[in-house]
């Protein structure tokens, strides 16, 4: 892709950071060291704040909605569950579509519950089966402070942008709202991504957790494996591959490591076979092409266009595949790899099958962080275009489950309109890449 863009990041292994880093100190002896002193404790204040009021909302409408019932009503089984016997977790016959990432997580809760005493159907368990997805939401808003931080933004756009996540209706609904868990994956892919050129170990590691939280992580596996590919064939060097994937394989093997010596060593495939076969059809409430025409519910098998939705969903992906690919070809900086973070997930959800309508939510920290990177005010445009169309297809399904409804009807003029403005979105996006690599 090889574009560095305004104010683009640099293709050291220290990356602009260790420039901003080293330029610190020598700015506080030309200013003044409490001039710059003083300006820390008051982008610390108002990162705090932003924190504490982003943190106080969510805790208040955890207790206050019951969320989605299906999602909820699971996790809450399988916090009980797992609480019973942690290995025997996965037992035949017991439906669990959740690789071992979060299962562990849901241990420590069910554990808590039973220790604490707390009813199922309480405030206060909703709040502490949604808590872990409210603080990845946290540590996200800190994690784009950082980086706008590090990127030169100034205090002021700093806590901006953090605000712009902390308080978007989207990410709230997601974790405090509807108690999904689309943020803890958000986090560790944002970590995988932004360490790539700095510590590739880490890296992996944060790519093996996303991947062990949950399966939707493989959206982003291009991303690393075409960095490395491009640090094997242009630089000539296996160091990054040396550390990036032993770290991956160590985390993910100690993740799934207990639960195959209980249930055989080919049950990890499975379950990720399993999973990624579930729910056939060609979308799932997801605003996007296959919805435009008629398909949200349908049979992923059934024809359009004397092709089965499955098919097309295919050749869609495999475009989307060459695309990245050739973006990548000339050369990958790190603002690239956050780009390519952002437009897969966009255009997965877009353009394949089997798409719930949250599907979109991680390209929106993605976004955020390709606009810091890069400096593009299209990107800042699209977050918050792509934030309001998700918002709106969340509500949209959390309304009709109330109501015991699990599918928006296929010809729904509000389901037809957010599909449409996410393609017109989806198409900026797509042109931002197309015209940064012709120049």
């Amino acid at each position: 892709m090889g574009w560095n863009g305004a104010g683009g990041c640099c293709r050291s292994r220290d990356g602009c950071g260790g420039a901003i880093s080293l330029a610190i100190p020598f700015s506080s002896i030309a200013c003044g060291g409490r001039k710059l002193e003083n300006s820390s404790s008051e982008r610390n204040y108002g990162l705090a704040a932003i924190l504490a009021g982003a943190l106080l909302l969510r805790i208040v409408l955890a207790a206050s909605f019951k969320g989605h019932p299906i999602d909820v009503g699971t996790f809450s089984a399988w916090a009980g569950h797992a609480a019973e016997g942690l290995l025997s977790f996965y037992s035949p016959g017991y439906f669990a579509d959740y690789p071992p990432g979060y299962i562990y997580v849901l241990w420590l809760i069910g554990k808590s519950r039973a220790l604490l005493q707390t009813g199922f159907d309480t405030p206060e368990f909703l709040v502490m089966l949604k808590f872990p997805a409210i603080a990845a939401d946290l540590a996200t808003i800190g994690v784009i402070h950082h980086l706008a931080t590090e990127q030169g933004h100034g205090r002021a756009k700093a806590l901006t942008l953090a605000a712009l996540y902390a308080f978007n209706p989207a990410v709230i609904a997601d974790s405090a709202v509807w108690g999904q868990v689309d943020s803890v994956l958000t986090l560790f892919v944002l970590l995988g991504v932004l360490w790539l050129e700095r510590r590739p170990a880490a890296s992996g590691a944060a790519f093996a957790a996303a991947l062990l939280v949950k399966p939707q992580a493989l959206i982003f596996a291009p991303v690393p494996l075409l960095w490395l590919g491009n640090q094997l064939f242009r630089r000539h060097t296996a160091a990054e591959l040396s550390l990036f994937m032993p770290a991956a394989i160590l985390v993910f093997a100690l993740g799934v490591l207990p639960f195959a010596a209980e249930n055989g060593p080919a049950w990890v495939v499975e379950k990720y076979a399993s999973t990624l076969a579930s729910y056939p059809y060609a979308s799932l409430n997801a605003a996007n092409v296959f919805a435009l025409v008629g398909g949200n519910g349908a049979d992923a098998a059934q024809t359009a266009l004397f092709l089965s939705f499955e098919t097309w969903g295919t050749v869609f992906l495999f475009v989307i595949l060459g695309w990245a690919a050739w973006l990548a070809w000339r050369g990958l900086t790190a603002s690239d790899c956050v780009y390519l973070a952002a437009f897969l997930p966009v255009s997965v959800y877009l353009w394949s099958i089997k798409m719930h309508e949250r599907y979109l939510f991680p390209a929106l920290a993605m976004l955020l962080a390709y606009h810091i990177l890069s400096r593009d005010r299209r990107a800042l445009w699209l977050f918050l275009g792509f934030s309001a169309m998700l918002f709106v297809s969340m509500a949209q399904v959390l309304h009709l489950s109330a109501r015991e409804t699990w599918y928006i009807p296929r010809f729904d003029p509000l389901l037809l309109a957010v599909s449409g403005i996410n393609l017109l979105s989806w198409s900026l996006l797509a042109w931002i890449g197309w015209r940064a690599e012709r120049q």
